[in-house]
Parts: C-alpha cells; structure tokens; sequence
C-alpha cells in the first residue's frame, strides 16, 4: 500500500496576496496624499480669508462714524489696506435699500453697503453686503 504524504501547509504569503496588498497600500497613500495637500491649500485660503474679513470689520467700523444717509449711499471708493503688511484692496460701494426691505414704510436713514475685499497678489475676494443706519440730512 502506498502512502501518501501529508501536505505541508503553506508558510508565508503568495505572490497575488502580496500584489493586491501592495496596490491597496498605493491607493490609500495617493488618498493621503491628496487630502493633506487639499487640506494645506484650505488652511492658506482661510489665513487670506481672515485677513480680509479684518480689513472689513475695519472699514465697516470707520463707516458708522459717517452720520449722513445721503453721503454714505452716494459713497463708491476703493484703497488699499495694509494691515499687517498685507495689501489688500478694498473697495465699498453704498446704496439704498431695496424695496423688500422696507415694504411698508420708507426708510431714509437704511443704507445698503456692498464691500469686497480683495488681496492684490490672489485672484479671490471676499464680498459683503450690510446694512447701516445714520441720519438723513
């Protein structure tokens, strides 16, 4: 009678398991890769982001000291801001409010101010539009 040998059982992997764990492994490190440089271009974006939002708190702030509704609706300039060393343009636009706002009655001391913020050396702005009350003449 013959006998047969027992088999062995196998040590270590194949070569198709090692292929797809290593073509698993290249995915998942291109995904990583991309995240943290999408992420790293977010975090800049929102450091530019937040300089211009300072630059139109500032303004806003210098604009209610304007007191006069007709001066502040006739208003439309731009500058330069340099806050810390960054220049950044910064151009306001006043206006009367729409109808919607004040459906039933006029409103002569509203006025709607458009200003957008934009860094000289990236092409993105940040844009706001508020309202402002001050004393008609």
């Amino acid at each position: 009678m013959k006998t047969s040998r027992p088999l062995r059982a196998a040590h270590g992997l194949s070569m198709m398991e090692v292929l797809v764990a290593l073509i698993l492994l290249g995915i998942i490190s291109l995904i990583f890769v991309q995240t943290t440089g999408m992420s790293l271009r977010n975090t800049g974006r929102s450091t530019d982001w937040q300089q211009e939002a300072v630059v139109i708190e500032k303004t806003i702030e210098n604009l209610r000291r304007v007191t006069n509704a007709s001066a502040l609706r006739a208003l439309d300039s731009s500058g330069v801001d340099r806050t810390n060393d960054v220049p950044i343009r910064i151009s306001v636009r006043g206006s009367p409010p729409p109808a919607a706002v004040c459906p039933d009655f006029d409103c002569p001391d509203l006025v709607q101010v458009h200003l957008v913020a934009r860094r000289e050396t990236i092409n993105d702005s940040v844009t706001v539009s508020t309202f402002l009350f001050a004393k008609s003449p």
